[in-house]
């Protein structure tokens, strides 16, 4: 039998890697969406898309990559109303990708993903736990600003974490590598552990984001949701709709390879790639890849709190984390 820390850290990477299993199809083609670049104002989905779906013709190597890719090819675009809506492009995004990608290669990036797991999952709910912790005992912060600090101290903690994985794993979900092993040899060739951590700013803001977001939605909706899988659903949701501005040019510059021309997103950090973003493309841009994030992460959402207050109910432990994450 293992210890109440053992067992709880276990369930989570357990929890981690179904979700991620699972879901990855869905993460896929939320990073392919993000990546493409169409134009800000269009007249139906379909010529919203027209860009978009070029680009998603994934290349089999970096060097083959179309140099017309991302170009706009003629087209005069007016208004777009009701048909520019991010989620709606995203559906008929979605469905050509579908249709038009093997059903394997939604699984690129998995060997990542999954390795990626166990660091986020031994540091997440812990460093939250402990911070809250720590908040509530010194009798210097008032109840409701717990939530949201400790959120951005998990945030920052978090991505310091994950940032290596996500850069290799979003690499290869977009062809710029064959696999982890390649994509990891490319990065440091490039610019060693830099750029390793390529989009190490962007990550930590949309970890603070979404940490502070999540954790907040949680503290208050214990009080008034009966399912915790309803609750994590939720908060993740809110959370997603959120940071999905920071999310998109994240993946933008964590894809950039040090040294290679790319003329789509020539970004330098991410408050200049929110304001290219929008200029160039318009809002809308902002959002692409919203629907499938949104079914990412809420459907990971309910599984992960669900699965982390279900333990913690087995192992009859207190309201936080860290002690027992101690106990023996």
């Amino acid at each position: 039998m293992l210890g109440g820390a053992a067992e709880i850290v276990a369930a989570s990477i357990m929890a981690g890697w179904t979700q991620h299993f699972v879901l990855h199809p869905i993460d896929t083609l939320k990073t392919r969406l993000q990546y493409s670049k169409g134009e800000p104002w269009t007249r139906n989905v379909r010529a919203a898309l027209g860009d978009a779906l070029r680009d998603l013709e994934l290349p089999k190597n970096v060097k083959g990559r179309s140099e017309a890719a991302g170009k706009v090819r003629g087209r005069k675009t007016k208004g777009g109303g009701l048909w520019s809506a991010p989620l709606l492009v995203d559906i008929v995004g979605a469905a050509e990708v579908l249709r038009s990608t093997r059903a394997l290669s939604l699984y690129a990036g998995l060997v990542p993903a999954m390795l990626a797991v166990v660091p986020t999952a031994v540091v997440y709910m812990p460093t939250y736990e402990f911070a809250s912790g720590l908040l509530l005992q010194s009798g210097r912060c008032q109840k409701e600003f717990v939530a949201p600090l400790a959120g951005v101290v998990t945030g920052v903690v978090c991505a310091a974490v994950r940032v290596p994985a996500s850069v290799l794993k979003s690499r290869v979900q977009l062809g710029l590598a064959p696999n982890a092993r390649v994509a990891l040899q490319r990065a440091l060739r490039a610019g060693g552990l830099r750029e390793v951590y390529a989009g190490f700013g962007a990550t930590v803001a949309l970890d603070v984001a979404t940490a502070v977001v999540q954790f907040t939605v949680l503290d208050v909706g214990r009080r008034s949701f009966s399912s915790n899988a309803a609750l994590g659903f939720v908060a993740a949701a809110l959370a997603t709709t959120v940071s999905e501005p920071i999310d998109v040019i994240r993946t933008r510059i964590m894809s950039k390879i040090k040294g290679q021309k790319d003329s789509r997103f020539d970004y330098d950090g991410l408050a200049d790639g929110l304001k290219k973003a929008f200029r160039t493309e318009g809002v809308a841009a902002l959002y692409r890849g919203l629907l499938p994030r949104l079914v990412l992460k809420s459907l990971g959402g309910a599984i992960w709190y669900s699965t982390y207050v279900r333990c913690k109910d087995l192992l009859h432990g207190d309201d936080l984390f860290f002690p027992n994450f101690f106990a023996s």
